[in-house]
């Protein structure tokens, strides 16, 4: 090669490398089980977190609803906080119509699975009762008090289609005697979401707001009810919600605090090593008190995200689960879906048969709704396979 080439590709390697050297690498994500404080404090030992949890009087842990990692981190904490003290143990997963098969499961006379049937699981929450599981068998085994946190669904749906105004008396009264809308950060934080579940008109936002704000101070009034008389009562609690329900200290604690004057509680959000290298050096977006990394989630099976029950012509749309690809299409409760591909649909064999066969390509989904007939096309996403 001639000098003057050597020199040129010398030149543009020197400049490549000093571009290089411009754009920081982003920093390695930390190992799972690690539980990092806010930035400029140091990541927590096990003595050092299990210190702070005994000074806890009410711990707050997020969730991925489908993330086994996260479950596994809030059995984890579950375990350290129900150490040799009266402890309760509210979800979100379930309404109050759930506590009796509650106060059974705590009571050992029930198994999980007999549980999930009489808390009628698959109606009320959905998600795969298996990742679940551990938390609740936990309980069962040691006697611990399940109180189920959440307002009923049909009514959140009415909140969100009519607003409160909407409700008979009997659904107001399953609701929070006393909800808060004025909170104008939460508020912010919740119209963020608008435009993944197509809400646009100004109307339409605040029935939206209210029913989010149904449920977080109808879970804080059920709370605060299971651990009278407050502070008394020398109880604990652990609290396993939405992540969304806690982040940024928004949702429900202060709706918990109002309820429980002078509580000594502490957030807790599990992310994945992926989330929290992101996080690390920017204080002004750190989510919770702590942040502990979880395990990645293994690649699980492609999924629409929709509970079905069986009706003449069609197969009904009982639930569409939160962020799935039915939600993200389009589709809504109370759907009749007609057919899938162009082939009826008689039962739930037809879509798994069409998914099977082509897992992460678009299908076509014909169904009714009101008097309308439609067509969404839905594409399930590929699962990430990075932590």
């Amino acid at each position: 090669m001639p000098a003057a080439g050597k020199f040129l590709l010398l030149a543009c390697l020197a400049l490549a490398a000093g571009c290089a050297a411009l754009t920081p690498a982003p920093p390695p994500a930390p190992a799972p089980g690690v539980v990092l404080a806010p930035p400029g404090q140091a990541p927590l030992n096990q003595a050092q977190m299990e210190r702070r949890l005994e000074q806890t009087q009410v711990l707050l842990v997020g969730e991925s609803h489908d993330d086994p990692g996260h479950h596994e981190i809030q059995l984890r904490l579950l375990r350290l906080m129900s150490r040799g003290r009266p402890l309760v143990l509210g979800v979100e997963w379930l309404d109050h119509s759930a506590q009796p098969a509650c106060d059974q499961l705590s009571a050992g006379q029930i198994s999980v699975e007999e549980f999930a049937r009489r808390a009628n699981w698959e109606a009320q929450w959905g998600f795969p009762l298996r990742l679940y599981a551990p938390i609740l068998e936990e309980v069962r085994r040691r006697g611990l008090r399940l109180v189920a946190l959440n307002a009923p669904l049909a009514v959140v749906r009415q909140v969100a289609r009519g607003g409160l105004k909407s409700l008979t008396r009997a659904q107001r009264a399953e609701l929070a005697p006393a909800l808060d809308l004025s909170d104008p950060a939460y508020r912010a934080s919740v119209s963020r979401q608008f435009a993944d579940h197509g809400v646009g008109s100004p109307q339409a936002q605040e029935n939206f707001f209210a029913a989010q704000v149904a449920r977080d101070d109808t879970m804080a009034f059920h709370l605060a009810r299971a651990l009278e008389p407050w502070p008394d009562s020398g109880q604990r609690a652990v609290v396993l919600v939405g992540g969304g329900h806690l982040s940024h200290g928004l949702g429900l604690p202060p709706r918990i605090a109002r309820r429980l004057p002078g509580v000594r509680m502490l957030s807790v959000l599990p992310v994945s090593g992926r989330a929290a290298a992101f996080l690390a050096g920017r204080p002004e977006g750190w989510p919770a008190d702590l942040v502990v990394v979880s395990a990645p989630a293994p690649p699980g099976p492609p999924r629409l995200g929709v509970l079905l029950k069986k009706e003449p012509g069609g197969l009904r749309v009982v639930r569409v689960l939160p962020g799935s690809p039915a939600q993200k299409a389009g589709l809504g409760d109370g759907d009749l879906l007609l057919a899938v591909d162009g082939r009826p649909l008689t039962s739930p064999k037809g879509i798994h048969d069409a998914i099977k066969a082509a897992p992460f390509a678009p299908h076509r989904y014909r169904l009714r709704r009101g008097a309308r007939e439609l067509e969404l096309v839905i594409r399930l996403e590929r699962p990430e396979t990075a932590p």
